[in-house]
């Protein structure tokens, strides 16, 4: 039995019972110090009797709490954890946004409109927790009246509402960094009405946190990377990703395209120096010599993440004509055998 207690930084003490109950109009009942029964708190004997209280205050006061008879045999297992409720957190690691006081735990993104997102945490340096619980709906209602079941490896849990408008289904990355989730109740045609509300309970010891991410798929949409081909010397042109949604006319993408020059070329698309940037509906594009050519993509209808960019080096003709001139005139080696 796992058993939360809320605590303010005050002293807060829960009572637990091993069996029956205190109520003196109930048949059976006894003192509390009439019980042959022993209590002990991970592992370390405390006291007599059928009652216990546990006292919590700030973080701490958490264990396991058993009950036995007096010959040792177990009677009932309680684990406490404590729940703080301010908002300092110590599992996640957190980052501010620019101009923003709240603080994100969790990153979320998805690759297309398929109802799939994925969310992921780092930990900090003094702690590495489990995931205790997750709960997850589409609509502040349905977060309120959702029953989440977890199956027999305690990694999957599938979250549906009394209403079945939501039905989410998620797993723990086996690195315990992540969830993957698939709301398969969306549609990729409809427009969202409702946020997807994500909540994790994280445990470290007997520490529980909450951590909550609410968000539309098309506020974490990232498209995966375009493919570049050579059209001929002087052009290239580029392909939407193949995880991304059809038709492309309903799903269109806008494109991002850099042209970096001279030595800034070696430190790849990433370069932060001034580089010509222009956005574009167009998938070709011409190509200059020694200049390398960096596209990225973006859902054309919202504002969300761009792709990771895509590189594309041309080769200069002198080069390419002197490389198949010394391919030319080598000799293969099969053939040098062959004349001895």
């Amino acid at each position: 039995i796992f058993v939360v207690v809320n605590v303010d930084g005050s002293l807060v003490q829960h009572p637990l019972t091993c069996l029956g109950s205190f109520n003196r109009e109930e048949e059976g009942w006894r003192r509390d110090n009439d019980w042959d029964i022993l209590w002990m708190v991970d592992e370390e004997e405390k006291k007599k009797g059928n009652s216990f209280l546990v006292n919590l205050e700030e973080r701490t006061g958490g264990g396991i709490f058993t009950c036995h008879s007096l010959d040792r045999t177990l009677l009932k297992n309680t684990t406490v954890l404590v729940k703080h409720m301010d908002e300092q957190k110590r599992i996640l690691e957190g980052s501010t946004t620019t101009g923003i006081q709240d603080v994100c735990y969790m990153k979320c993104s998805t690759r297309n409109y398929q109802g799939e997102f994925h969310c992921s945490w780092k930990f900090t340096t003094k702690r590495v927790g489990n995931v205790m619980s997750v709960r997850v709906a589409r609509g502040l209602s349905d977060a309120e009246n959702i029953s989440c079941s977890v199956d027999a490896s305690g990694q999957q849990w599938t979250c549906s509402s009394s209403s079945g408008q939501s039905d989410i289904m998620c797993s723990v990355n086996s690195s315990g960094l992540g969830v993957s989730c698939v709301d398969r109740q969306y549609c990729p045609y409809a427009e969202e009405t409702d946020r997807i509300t994500l909540t994790i309970y994280m445990r470290t010891n007997y520490l529980l946190e909450e951590y909550s991410q609410r968000f539309y798929l098309s506020e974490i949409v990232k498209p995966d990377k375009v493919s570049i081909n050579k059209v001929n010397s002087s052009t290239i042109e580029w392909r939407y990703p193949v995880s991304w949604n059809s038709p492309t006319s309903y799903f269109p993408l806008s494109f991002q395209v850099k042209e970096i020059k001279g030595r800034e070329r070696k430190n790849g698309c990433t370069c932060d120096s001034p580089c010509t940037k222009v956005r574009t509906t167009s998938s070709q594009w011409s190509v200059k010599a020694k200049v390398m050519v960096c596209v990225r993509a973006q859902d054309a209808l919202c504002d969300s993440h761009w792709s990771d960019w895509t590189e594309y080096r041309s080769v200069p003709h002198s080069l390419v004509y002197c490389i198949q001139q010394n391919l030319s005139s080598r000799t293969p080696s099969r053939s040098m055998h062959l004349n001895y």
